[in-house]
């Protein structure tokens, strides 16, 4: 008898304790602090559950939007807007964009992710737009203000100016990535930089035959060395294994901009500081012609520019609306 008491006690105790465990796990949802809010005109799904109207948010939230656009609104400010057909995870610091495209319409420390790139806005008022294509790829416009992208390890990949985008497609070459640029060869502090074309960047390089080229535009492969770059404004160091010119001269203007020298070569072609290839590069560094491969990751330029990336029209603008 005694035993049987023992054992109804004991099991008593394990009920409390399972009922305890069931409401403690249904308490993060009660407890842990939303981080915004998002809106529709339409349905679209939360963490696979469907919701019309609008829902609150918490880290690490997936929505998946239907046929309509989707706007996010963020406790600390930010603003991001998610085209039909979307599919993305919206956490307190960044968004990681699984298909679809999505806007960055304010938000200065924010970031959002797409298949391992890192794009975050360069300064107040940038509205910064990241689609994934059905080829995985992804395209990132800079509609306002300029954006910076970067790779998984953190390394800038391409600066994109306002009324610009680019094509990224990492590539599986782990951390020995070749690198492969063009652009104008230049010199500064006692080095040697590359004001890369197409991803808009400055590469410090190091190697043989690089002086009887400064002042031209080059294509260079090599790989990026461990070592950080000495000169101020290159975001890494590459070590040159092959050097091709494409044309003699025209790095004046750029050159002027960077505050660097374009050599010889740039000497001889000052009378041609005005022809298109100068013109073209006085207000930045690149023209986009060609494909860059910067820390892994294969960068274009798209046909026919943000066009190609994709943007919201008005009617897309979602508006609050009731469950």
């Amino acid at each position: 008898m005694a035993t049987n008491q023992s054992m109804m006690r004991w099991l008593g105790r394990a009920s409390w304790i399972l009922l305890a465990a069931g409401a403690l796990s249904r308490l993060p949802a009660a407890t842990t602090p939303a981080i915004g809010t998002v809106v529709a005109n339409g349905s679209f799904q939360i963490d696979h559950t469907r919701v019309w109207g609008n829902a609150t948010l918490f880290d690490g939230s997936l929505i998946e939007t239907a046929a309509a656009a989707s706007q996010v609104s963020l406790n600390q400010g930010v603003q991001l807007r998610l085209a039909a057909a979307t599919r993305a995870t919206v956490y307190e610091k960044k968004l990681v964009l699984e298909s679809g495209y999505t806007q960055l319409d304010s938000g200065l420390n924010y970031e959002m992710e797409a298949r391992s790139l890192r794009v975050a806005p360069a300064a107040r008022g940038t509205v910064a737009l990241v689609r994934m294509t059905e080829s995985r790829k992804v395209v990132v416009a800079a509609l306002q203000g300029a954006v910076r992208v970067s790779n998984a390890g953190g390394l800038l990949i391409a600066n994109i100016e306002a009324g610009k985008s680019l094509e990224f497609e990492p590539q599986e070459a782990g951390a020995a990535a070749p690198t492969q640029a063009s652009g104008c060869l230049l010199s500064k502090n006692n080095g040697f930089i590359l004001a890369e074309q197409t991803a808009n960047l400055v590469l410090e390089l190091k190697g043989s035959g690089l002086e009887q080229e400064l002042g031209n535009r080059v294509e260079i492969a090599g790989q990026a060395e461990k070592a950080g770059p000495t000169i101020p404004g290159a975001s890494q160091l590459i070590k040159v294994a092959q050097l091709k010119r494409i044309s003699k001269g025209g790095c004046n203007a750029i050159a002027k901009k960077l505050g660097a020298a374009a050599g010889a070569g740039g000497a001889a072609a000052a009378a041609g500081a005005a022809t298109a290839g100068g013109a073209a590069t006085a207000a930045g560094i690149g023209t986009g012609a060609t494909v860059a491969i910067i820390g892994g990751v294969a960068t274009a330029a798209t046909v026919g520019g943000l066009g190609a990336a994709g943007t919201f029209s008005g009617s897309e603008t979602p508006q609050p609306a009731s469950r």
